[in-house]
């Protein structure tokens, strides 16, 4: 019994030290951890569209750029179009630290103002 708790902390300090280090870093392994992570929570991100960092040979497109909470905290956010995305326009991101799960286009009217304000300056 005592080596099931000791186990079962040992995963849970481990997912939180990973959580801890992958959740603002927009690389491939941060993303798949946050993706596993249980503990780390979704939370909507805002950008303001920008031509593709790359668009591979299928026309996925690849973007990298700042990202708004709506407290307007910034950061980094990697993610995937399935083609090219028009430019100047309002995303609202689900995204579980690095990861991106959806986005959808929203209207700069649904965008909150700190978000707003944060990404017009980006």
């Amino acid at each position: 019994m005592k080596t099931i708790i000791k186990l079962a902390a040992g995963v849970l300090l481990l997912l939180g030290g990973a959580a801890l280090f992958s959740s603002h870093a927009p690389s491939d392994v941060a993303q798949v951890i946050d993706q596993l992570n249980p503990l780390l929570p979704t939370k909507d991100l805002y950008v303001k569209t920008t031509t593709p960092d790359f668009v591979n040979d299928y026309g996925t497109a690849a973007y990298k750029q700042m990202a708004a909470d709506q407290n307007g905290d910034t950061r980094e956010i990697q993610f995937s179009g399935m083609s090219e995305l028009k430019t100047d326009r309002y995303l609202k991101l689900t995204a579980k630290g690095a990861h991106v799960e959806t986005y959808e286009e929203v209207q700069k009217a649904e965008v909150p103002k700190k978000a707003l304000a944060a990404i017009e300056k980006a």
